[in-house]
């Protein structure tokens, strides 16, 4: 199976890496699509760090990619001003095509970052197009819709889920060090919460998730339930 996790940044993949780790350990493939560099993610950086921000952060989503051979493409938006226009939704449903995508991971549809409800709207239109040669034509046509899960973004937001999926204290692990790759945002995410460790909070909020359970670990998702783009349960890894 392909999995094509579309983002709006880099780093937002972090919330779905345990069950990603599952999946890659059942032989499944993978590829990451950001709909931005990340170009304004440096904002507690030195200015000249700040002007590299892209550069810096597209490097650590190669090495997160590079842990699942996977393929890592940026559409290159700008940071923060991510607007749907007719040729963001067709590079996306081209993107989609090419990577060969089955199921999608992405935002859900409510989020306190714009870019990540912008990105959530557009992985689900564009994913209904991707099979229908008539829009943005290219030659490798999907034959049908992905199928979309939408990834817990955290409280606050009206995601209640539905589905989970365990995974094991050495997947725990392998997530935190894949978080911890993006650097930069570690820095940034120290600033924001007062010197804590952002891979160790969610840690933290994967074993809250994980009571529900009765597991010391897991990550919730929602699928989509919008026309041809709703998911199999069996797309998510069974019980441990």
């Amino acid at each position: 199976m392909k999995y094509v996790c579309v983002f709006a940044h880099p780093d937002d993949e972090m919330r779905c890496l345990g069950t990603l780790l599952r999946l890659r350990a059942a032989g499944h493939e993978f590829a990451f699509v950001t709909i931005t560099t990340g170009d304004k993610g440096l904002p507690y950086h030195p200015p000249a760090e700040q002007a590299r921000a892209a550069e810096i952060r597209t490097a650590e989503m190669q090495e997160v990619a590079a842990y699942f051979d996977a393929e890592y493409v940026s559409l290159a938006r700008e940071d923060g001003f991510v607007f749907e226009d007719k040729d963001l939704r067709a590079d996306l449903i081209r993107t989609l095509r090419r990577l060969g995508a089955e199921v999608v991971f992405t935002h859900w549809t409510t989020d306190y970052n714009p870019d990540h409800v912008l990105t959530a709207k557009l992985v689900t239109d564009s994913a209904l197009l991707a099979p229908l040669s008539s829009f943005a034509p290219s030659p490798d046509v999907l034959p049908h819709a992905p199928r979309i899960w939408y990834v817990d973004p955290g409280p606050g937001h009206g995601f209640e889920a539905t589905h989970f999926v365990a995974f094991s204290p050495q997947h725990a692990t392998r997530k935190a060090e894949l978080i911890r790759l993006h650097r930069s945002q570690m820095d940034v995410l120290r600033e924001l919460s007062g010197g804590t460790d952002y891979a160790d909070q969610l840690t933290a909020y994967d074993q809250v998730t994980a009571q529900r359970l009765l597991v010391e670990h897991a990550e919730s998702f929602r699928p989509c339930l919008t026309d041809r783009r709703i998911p199999w349960p069996s797309d998510l890894p069974g019980q441990l």
